[in-house]
């Protein structure tokens, strides 16, 4: 134990020095020294347990002797000596960082050495929780209250010095598959590397913290023009985008940041975090794995964004949705063979809103799981309707989106929603995209295979478009290719057009996969795509999406045999 004893008064010092030895502590390693003064050298030079103050030294009393040595070093436990026997000082002495108040003379030894030790312990459980409150468990970096306080400190300073700042907001991208995949060791671990990175890659006097999650905060002071601030971000991203090594595997991660500017932006701390959070959201909508400074539009963007996913919630809860049907055609028999369900919204204040508006803002506020269960129950509910009335009923597809995919056990609660209807899986085919299977391999083969092993079809929409991998067409139990219409579209305009279109057909084809073109809309498009035999297309040529009570006179039709009175075979005699 090292002891410094702070005692003006010689005969008080040797009383203490006795008692303390005669306690025979084997490790007591006691240096004396007879005022402030000499305790602020001797703190400046070695470290100590604790202190024993007398507050009647020559050059400082009472608190303020106590505010001294806080300030050369306050680790150390504080024990204060004092001859007055008075409680509310006791209470001021306690209150101002000392853990223990003793009266001179009082007391022996053993009395002595038990505060002394009491006082260490509490001193080390409230530089604990001080700890604690202040720094992140996991990565051992400032928590956002810490980060907070500095930010606020900073943009004070700023503001009286005429100085700029830069906050930057950073998110990592796909945390939740990574975390989900390998586990959440393995996020941890990332967690802490990521921590490791950024602070390898700031200055000393930069802040870095974990503020919740996979989002971390950091603070630049001293910055002068923004191209300082964008060669920071830029050699972050680089840092953290770099492979990690966890749990004997390589793992590839990357993150979007999101700048504000003090006082550019904003001088309000709040407002500021929230400004970076905003240019944060937009650099993620940009893909990942990039930079974005705040501006002003976007602030009017994110509300926007805000009131449609609020108005989409409304709609769901006000019943606004409904569902549109677009005829799958076969070319080859001139017959339905099957229909797709569309989500579409008429809005009372918005009017019809478009789903390129409404599905990206459902997918990424997560209203898209709600939504989807609707659509699928909505579905399944007018199959039932059309089968209990006696139709002959085609299959039905329905999208897919990410969010819902990753539902844990996803097929139990696709086969909850047919269940509850008494619906075959025969007549629902699932529309996946790309990148959706692809961005968890293994979990998606394994859920596909459930759903396959259910009865359901499995389609790749917008084929050619994502990944093209003929790997997972290899491994994956999908029945239906989709060709984008984009590729559709360039048909008649670009031979590249033409050639991607082939090389699907025929792939497709040794696959013995069917494919689908959809977005067909003239009459040269469709030609193309019959004389390199797609023999199923959809498209406004074809049929526009149209109601539940439209689609009937067509199955009342293939019920009947009575192809050439359909609208669709009608477009398509006039098209051969």
């Amino acid at each position: 134990m090292r002891l410094l004893l702070i005692q003006h008064d010689d005969a008080d010092a040797e009383f203490l020095e006795a008692a303390l030895r005669g306690q025979e502590i084997s490790n007591l390693e006691l240096t004396r020294v007879a005022d402030i003064a000499g305790a602020i050298t001797a703190l400046s030079a070695s470290e100590f347990d604790v202190m024993l103050l007398d507050l009647e030294v020559p050059d400082a009393s009472g608190l303020d002797a106590i505010d001294a040595v806080k300030g050369i070093n306050d680790e150390t436990a504080i024990v204060v000596l004092s001859s007055q026997d008075d409680e509310s000082l006791a209470a001021s002495i306690l209150s101002s960082g000392a853990q223990d108040y003793l009266v001179k003379w009082e007391g022996q030894g053993r009395t002595i050495l038990r505060s002394i030790r009491h006082s260490i312990e509490r001193k080390r459980a409230e530089l604990r929780l001080s700890y604690l409150a202040q720094y992140d468990a996991l990565t051992g970096i400032p928590n956002r209250q810490f980060f907070n306080d500095q930010l606020r400190r900073a943009t004070a300073n700023a503001r009286r010095d005429s100085r700029s700042l830069a906050l930057l907001l950073l998110d990592l991208d796909e945390f939740k598959i990574i975390n989900d995949t390998l586990g959440h060791d393995a996020g941890d671990l990332l967690l802490k590397g990521v921590a490791e990175r950024l602070q390898d890659s700031l200055r000393s006097g930069d802040v870095v913290s974990r503020i919740g999650g996979d989002e971390f905060a950091i603070l630049l002071e001293g910055i002068h023009e923004p191209r300082e601030v964008e060669a920071v971000a830029l050699g972050l991203l680089e840092s953290l985008s770099k492979p990690y090594q966890i749990l004997n595997r390589q793992v590839d991660a990357t993150a979007s940041l999101g700048i504000s500017l003090f006082p550019n932006d904003h001088t309000d701390v709040k407002i500021l975090m929230k400004h970076a959070d905003i240019a944060m959201y937009r650099a993620k909508e940009q893909g990942g794995n990039t930079h974005c400074f705040f501006h002003t539009r976007m602030q009017a963007e994110l509300l926007s964004y805000h009131e449609l996913a609020r108005d989409i919630r409304l709609a769901m809860e006000r019943q606004e949705f409904h569902i549109a049907f677009q005829p799958k055609v076969n070319v080859h028999t001139k017959q339905l063979q099957g229909l797709e369900a569309l989500a579409r919204w008429t809005s009372p204040t918005r009017g019809e809103v478009s789903p390129t508006e409404f599905i990206n803002v459902a997918e990424d506020s997560g209203l898209i799981i709600p939504l989807g269960s609707w659509v699928l129950d909505e579905v399944c509910r007018t199959i039932k309707v059309w089968r209990d009335n006696g139709l002959s009923v085609v299959p039905v597809s329905v999208n897919v989106s990410a969010r819902q995919f990753q539902q844990p056990v996803f097929h139990r609660r696709v086969g909850e929603i047919l269940d509850k209807h008494s619906i075959p899986p025969s007549l629902i085919e699932l529309e996946l995209t790309e990148g959706l299977v692809m961005s968890d391999v293994d979990s998606a083969q394994a859920e596909l295979a459930q759903l396959k092993e259910m009865g359901f079809r499995i389609s790749i929409d917008d084929f050619g478009t994502g990944y093209s991998c003929l790997n997972y067409l290899r491994k994956f139990p999908i029945d239906v290719l989709k060709i984008d219409k984009s590729f559709v579209a360039d048909i008649e305009a670009s031979a590249d057009g033409q050639f991607i279109i082939e090389a699907i057909i025929s792939l497709a084809r040794s696959l013995r996969l069917e494919t689908v073109a959809e977005g067909v809309e003239t009459h040269g498009q469709l030609a193309f795509l019959i004389d390199h035999g797609c023999h199923v297309v959809q498209g406004f040529l074809l049929g526009r999406p149209m109601s539940r009570d439209a689609v009937e006179p067509l199955l009342v039709a293939i019920r009947q045999g009575d192809t050439d009175s359909t609208a669709v075979v009608r477009a398509l005699s006039g098209a051969a």
